[in-house]
């Protein structure tokens, strides 16, 4: 993906990782406090002391969107989870390690996170509904150029592999562009790619034999047998970029779309701080902010030993 990060969303990234970070954190507990702590119904599961786990309990806590895709050995691990920090719990509450003053601290810190997560997905705009427009790709394309430039030799190409010399031989003596693809379909022991939709792969990504006869076939042409582990390789090579040349823009399209999918993004979530710091009274004195990139510069050069010249012969 090819962003350009200002100071403001790089403090949205890093608050969107701890929002990540603490919702994993938090998750078997805030699953004891919410659930377990309610009369359940349903089959007990597991039991801590005087706190249970119904099977509700544990449907509750897959989020909807893995719920058609959990195992039963995911399960089973959770509910391990589920009985090692409700002993944990329980002991930190006995050593009344909850009082104490730096948890307290780390406590209210991950409330404000989970809050302000909360806040800031709520006034998320849906992906389904962030509308980009090929227009909109076209003109972010021509603008940014320069962001898609190849780092490496890349070529495009479609193959034949059959499994031994004699059909091989006997496949490139009839291919050509045109029937390629319909002696792909005959012979071949493995899929063959739509070429309209095979992309780019760095040489460098090549087996090493793959990548040494395509450099030395035209655009449009066709190797000779190749041997590999797999079989006799026939390749069509369909087009070759060399580094340093500009990604066409049905390569970079999805990363398109998704650098300005999280811009339209980090606008709405912009707007919303706008329209709640004028409501209210902030404050912000940056000037005492120190430079500690400066001080570090300077104590580095203050411990330097000076070396006089008349030392030097």
């Amino acid at each position: 993906m090819y962003l350009i990060y200002n100071v403001k969303d790089s403090i949205k990234r890093t608050i969107l990782m701890r929002f990540r970070y603490v919702f994993l954190l938090c998750i078997c507990v805030a699953t004891s406090m919410l659930f377990c702590r309610q009369k359940s119904q349903g089959p007990i599961v597991a039991r801590v002391g005087q706190h249970v786990l119904t099977l509700d309990d544990l449907y509750k806590s897959i989020p909807p969107e893995y719920s058609d895709f959990i195992t039963r050995e995911q399960m089973v691990n959770y509910v391990k989870q589920w009985i090692d920090n409700e002993i944990l719990y329980e002991e930190a509450l006995r050593q009344k390690v909850d009082r104490e003053d730096a948890i307290k601290v780390r406590l209210m810190r991950m409330k404000q996170d989970l809050l302000c997560a909360e806040m800031i997905n709520r006034n998320s705009i849906s992906s389904q509904n962030i509308q980009i427009s090929d227009d909109m790709i076209q003109n972010y394309y021509n603008e940014n150029k320069n962001k898609f430039l190849r780092e490496k030799d890349a070529a495009r190409y479609i193959q034949i592999v059959v499994g031994d010399a004699t059909t091989a031989w006997s496949v490139k003596t009839q291919a050509t562009p045109d029937n390629f693809l319909f002696l792909a379909s005959k012979y071949s022991k493995i899929p063959v790619a739509d070429p309209r939709t095979v992309p780019y792969v760095n040489i460098s990504d090549i087996p090493p034999q793959i990548a040494q006869e395509i450099a030395t076939i035209r655009v449009n042409g066709t190797s000779n047998p190749i041997k590999t582990d797999l079989g006799y390789h026939i390749i069509h090579v369909l087009d070759k970029q060399p580094k340093g040349s500009i990604r066409k823009i049905e390569e970079v399209r999805d990363d398109i779309v998704n650098v300005l999918s999280t811009k339209t993004q980090n606008a709405a979530i912009e707007q919303m701080l706008s329209g709640l710091r004028s409501k209210m009274a902030v404050e912000v004195h940056l000037d005492v902010v120190p430079n500690i990139q400066k001080n570090v510069n300077d104590s580095a050069a203050a411990q330097k030993p000076h070396v006089d010249s008349t030392d030097i012969n």
